[in-house]
């Protein structure tokens, strides 16, 4: 037999697994008797054929469950240490065909054995299982529970293997193995803590063997290519899932779900409701320590009657009582998960109310019962936004400050980014903790507001708090740089390589620059800038942006513009004679002019100027001077500097100017621009150009300067929500075309650096 094994192994080593599959068949049908062989010298070369069988055949598992009993039966507890060797070899070879869960099932049936050394290699064969794949391809929940069986056996040498087995799945699991051992004598929990410490000093685990799946990804050729070791392959293949193995295992998955109520005595609520404290004090003492033994709970239907009277004596006159009922509520949401989110909101606003408590305890067991409530709800935060806000508006500080620190920790375990909508929300309840009169809410908010910007993004939430003070804007970003959030940083797109010219090392396109736009500009804007204006607050800057613009409208844009400049010029006091038109030539002159020699801007082709641009402008009188309009009356730039182009302003001074706007529009419309909901402010933009447009019908239209004036108010030019905006832009426009409204250039003047 043993000559027949060693010439089928040859044969097998020989054979195609592709053109020749059929063949292995033949042989399937002995392997299991090879490892059963009574001889030993037979039984090692059996198992060499096996080996043989398993690393060419291209399905060696439909045998593999007989294989791995016998294996488990009769060799690795063998006498040789060839066998022994051989055996752990073949069922890690076997474990890497597909998965290694079905052999650790297998050889997990060998801690039933009844000779001590046989349980002993079974419980060791499981260990270098998990020391070459990791946990991340196991079923954990029986391994966990059949490792009690060993811990429980009367052999040392048993016990000591499974201590290294835990000691190994603690390697991979971290503190997730701890509820599985909890049941073990206080002796040996306490010995496997001391070495659990010890392990946690090593370096992390990693796979050092890989399954069929993961070779034939080429998982294996970059640390070949390296020249690094195979056992270090799974730095590079699977070092995310191997390394956020310990995070990804749950403990509550793998445990068995727990009645609580057949725990509770017979009379549970006699106590519970018991007028002496020590009574009540007992009872829930009593069920604080059996939720605390059991992970997960089952949801029976005495169990919701429990929850609601725990919710009850969270307002308990006894201190402790109350203690110790919110931890059982804490306990309760950790055991139901999902199945406890009913009663999130019947039992938060009284938690919420409790936090008013100044006794450290009492604090602490609330914030963990919150922690917990949050994440039975499966990280909503819309299941904690109204009481965040009932609790922040509270007459109580402490209560104040605890509701930003609940709203801050649900920030940072919130798995998506909240809507742009509800970061306004918090963010204006926030701004008001950052100015109230005590100093812990300040500083809760503050910490908040940080938080809310790392997971928002600074770029979200730098419009809703720019009005705030450098000071406490400093100590948000502080807070921001410090805070921790479970949503990962967007990342940035690669830049795509360069294609074409730019892949040749052509020369970057030269910087954009304005002399076209100057070159389009009327007479005015050119004298301006050639006195010495950058073209910010002068009308060069506009005549640049606006040089694609329709006339009429460019007319008024550089009108306003050179407006701006000379108010400019004359709150600084300087002289306002370089930013005045100058004035038009005569007919006779500009004939008998000479053309201007065309520079490389003007070159370029022009867009057709306006037919007004071209008529000639009517002759000063001589030796008259060009005077502003009274505050900002200047000739409007390109107009040929006519009168009628003037920025008149007709109400800039006026102090009635408010007294006005109420009169001219309705109460109610002003309210609603005041509002801070956005619907009922648009819905007052919608009501004003209705109130416009009857006005106009009857013949007593309102001034679009005082309508413009009040929009720069209310609901003002930095209004976030565009529906409003887009209203406010639509009436505007809407004034600006109708005849029977007085549009003059001082409304337009108003809104077009808005627009």
């Amino acid at each position: 037999r043993m000559n027949a094994y060693n010439d089928l192994t040859k044969i097998l080593k020989q054979l195609d697994p592709d053109r020749e599959a059929a063949q292995f068949n033949v042989y399937e049908n002995y392997l299991s008797k090879m490892v059963l062989d009574t001889n030993m010298a037979a039984q090692e070369a059996g198992i060499s054929t096996v080996i043989a069988f398993t690393e060419n055949a291209p399905n060696p598992t439909r045998r593999r469950e007989e294989i791995v009993s016998g294996i488990v039966s009769k060799c690795l507890s063998a006498t040789k240490a060839g066998t022994r060797t051989q055996s752990v070899e073949l069922l890690l070879l076997l474990s890497e065909v597909d998965t290694p869960g079905p052999v650790v099932a297998g050889v997990i049936e060998g801690f039933d054995a009844k000779q001590p050394k046989a349980v002993a290699a079974a419980v060791a064969a499981v260990k270098d299982i998990v020391s070459a794949f990791g946990v991340k391809f196991l079923t954990l929940k029986p391994l966990l529970k059949a490792l009690l069986k060993p811990f429980a056996h009367k052999d040392n040498s048993v016990r000591t293997e499974a201590q290294r087995l835990a000691v190994e799945l603690y390697r991979w699991m971290g503190q997730a193995i701890m509820p599985s051992l909890q049941d073990l004598p206080p002796v040996l929990h306490k010995e496997l803590e001391t070495q659990f410490a010890a392990a946690s000093g090593n370096p992390p685990p990693k796979q050092t063997r890989l399954l069929r799946s993961q070779q034939e990804s080429g998982a294996s050729d970059e640390p070949a290519a390296k020249g690094a070791d195979p056992a270090n392959n799974d730095a590079d293949n699977g070092e995310e899932s191997v390394g956020d193995a310990a995070a990804e295992i749950d403990p509550w998955e793998m445990a068995d779900p727990v009645d609580i109520t057949k725990k509770l005595p017979d009379d549970y609520y006699t106590l519970v409701t018991s007028s002496k404290w020590k009574e009540r004090k007992e009872v829930i003492e009593n069920l604080h320590g059996s939720l605390k033994k059991s992970i997960r709970l089952q949801m029976s239907p005495g169990t919701g009657d429990v929850i609601q009277e725990m919710g009850k004596k969270i307002g308990d006159t006894n201190i402790i009582v109350a203690t110790l009922a919110i931890q059982c509520l804490g306990l309760f949401a950790s055991g139901l998960r999902q199945a406890f989110s009913p009663y999130v909101q019947s039992t938060l606003p009284a938690l919420i109310e409790k936090s008013k408590e100044r006794k450290q305890t009492v604090v602490d067991a609330i914030r963990e019962t919150e922690d917990a409530y949050f994440l039975a709800t499966g990280c909503d935060l819309t299941a904690f936004g109204d009481h965040f806000f009932t609790g922040a508006a509270h007459k109580n500080p402490q209560t104040r400050a605890e509701a930003n620190h609940m709203l801050r920790r649900c920030l940072a375990v919130v798995p998506t980014r909240p809507a742009k909508g509800d970061v306004k929300r918090y963010t204006d309840q926030l701004k008001d903790g950052l100015d109230d009169g005590d100093a812990g809410v300040r500083e809760s908010a503050a910490e908040c507001l940080g938080t809310l910007s790392k997971l928002a993004t600074a770029k979200v939430i730098e419009p809703f708090i720019e009005s705030v003070d450098k000071i406490k804007l400093e100590k948000i970003h502080e807070y921001a740089a410090k805070a921790t959030v479970k949503v990962k940083a967007p990342v940035a797109a690669k830049p795509k390589p360069p294609t074409g010219a730019a892949a040749r090392g052509s020369r970057p396109p030269p910087p954009r620059t304005k002399p076209a736009a100057k070159a389009q500009a009327p007479p005015a804007a050119a004298s301006a800038s050639a006195n010495g204006d950058d073209g910010d607050d002068g009308a060069g800057g506009e005549s640049a942006l606006s040089a694609n613009l329709p006339p009429h409208i460019r007319k008024k844009l550089e009108a306003s513009a050179r407006a701006a400049a000379i108010k400019k010029a004359q709150r600084e006091g300087k002289p306002i004679d370089d930013l005045l038109p100058p004035p038009p030539a005569s007919p006779a002159a500009a004939k008998a002019a000479p053309p201007a020699r065309p520079s490389a801007a003007s070159s370029a082709p022009k867009r057709p100027t306006a037919p007004a641009a071209r008529k000639p402008a009517a002759a000063a009188k001589p030796g008259a001077k060009a005077k502003p309009v009274a505050g900002a009356g200047v000739a409007a730039a390109g107009g040929g500097g006519n009168k009628d182009e003037a920025i008149k302003m007709r109400f800039a001074n006026d102090e009635s100017l408010d007294d006005k706007i109420a009169s001219a529009i309705p109460e109610s419309i002003l309210s609603g621009f005041g509002s801070t909901k956005w619907k009922e402010r648009m819905e007052a933009m919608d009501q004003l150009k209705e109130h416009l447009a009857d006005q106009t019908a009857n013949g007593a239209g309102v001034h679009p300067e005082l309508v413009i004036r009040q929009l720069s108010r209310k609901p003002g030019w930095k209004e976030s929500n565009f529906q409003v905006t887009q209203r406010a832009f639509q009436l505007i426009e809407w004034m600006a075309g109708e005849d029977d409204l007085d549009f003059n250039t001082g409304a337009a003047a108003l809104c077009a650096p808005t627009l």
